[in-house]
């Protein structure tokens, strides 16, 4: 894993991305909710209702952004491979989630489970009401031929998108490493929009939205070069803090808000002139041009 104050240099890709704003705002003007870390320890709550938008000439709803870009990136799978999966699960209500969970569970009962082992089993891949990401419309479940298995992985389409995914906002939400750290297990199925830059600093350092979360809690920012652009994303829990240049602004769901902004590499060079700031300038133009 890259350290923190690692900056890494990549390419930029013609992608649908969110609108930059030139004036100062506070996570208090807007929150687009793009980044919320949601598992069994941060829920939503009944009756969460994000803006949601049809895929296509679908039933399944899913935020504006994220319908962009999986269409996208299914286009480009398809002119690729010449075929991509088909979506086959996006937001759900909280009720159809306890719906999910008492069927599932349930059915582990009749099999001659414990009620204990039924739980256990069941958590792991059926998230808890309040729990799941397809509550915020920005999860999407992919498959082949209809069900949801991790051989997904060992197909064209499981490997594309373990590949390339990123290049259109998304992560794998629970790769197959990280189940310690989501409580969910293997679903190579299952992407979830976060963003541009957000999805390439994941990638490139193999962090879960846990991991990536709690980076910018512990350290504050994150810097990211990205072409002649640098990203600065910081993390707040004061909704009066203001911020120039920026492009979003996401409550965590963990207490706090990611402010993300970018800036030219001529600004970063005409930065103010004090000795920590100088001493910061330095050393990124330095990991930049070295």
């Amino acid at each position: 894993m890259a350290k923190l104050s690692k900056i890494l240099v990549i390419s930029a890709l013609s992608i649908i991305t969110m609108s930059t704003t030139a004036f100062a705002q506070t996570p208090k003007d807007t929150d687009s909710g793009l980044l919320m870390l949601v598992n069994a320890e941060y829920r939503i709550p009944d009756g969460f209702d994000p803006d949601k938008v049809m895929f296509e000439d679908t039933y399944y709803l899913m935020r504006e952004e994220a319908a962009e870009n999986i269409e996208i990136m299914l286009d480009d799978m398809e002119n690729e491979l010449g075929e991509a999966p088909m979506v086959v699960s996006t937001y759900r209500t909280y009720q159809k989630q306890v719906d999910l969970f008492n069927t599932d569970y349930n059915g582990k009962l009749a099999q001659g489970l414990s009620p204990e082992e039924a739980m256990k089993q069941t958590r792991r891949y059926v998230a808890l009401p309040g729990a799941s990401e397809h509550h915020t419309a920005l999860a999407i479940d992919l498959s082949n031929d209809g069900t949801l298995e991790e051989d997904f992985i060992d197909t064209e389409a499981g490997k594309w998108i373990k590949k390339n995914c990123y290049k259109y906002g998304f992560v794998v939400r629970y790769p197959k490493t990280k189940e310690e750290i989501t409580g969910i297990g293997y679903e190579p199925w299952h992407i979830r929009y976060v963003g541009r830059p957000h999805s390439d600093i994941m990638y490139e350092n193999n962090w879960c939205l846990e991991e990536y979360i709690a980076v910018l809690e512990n350290n504050g920012m994150v810097t990211w070069a990205d072409g002649e652009t640098i990203w600065q994303i910081y993390y707040t829990e004061n909704e009066n803090a203001v911020y120039s240049n920026v492009v979003d602004i996401s409550n965590s769901n963990t207490g706090g808000y990611v402010v993300t902004t970018h800036k030219g590499k001529e600004i970063i060079t005409k930065a103010e002139t004090g000795n920590s700031v100088a001493d910061r300038r330095n050393k990124l133009l330095s990991r930049l041009n070295g």
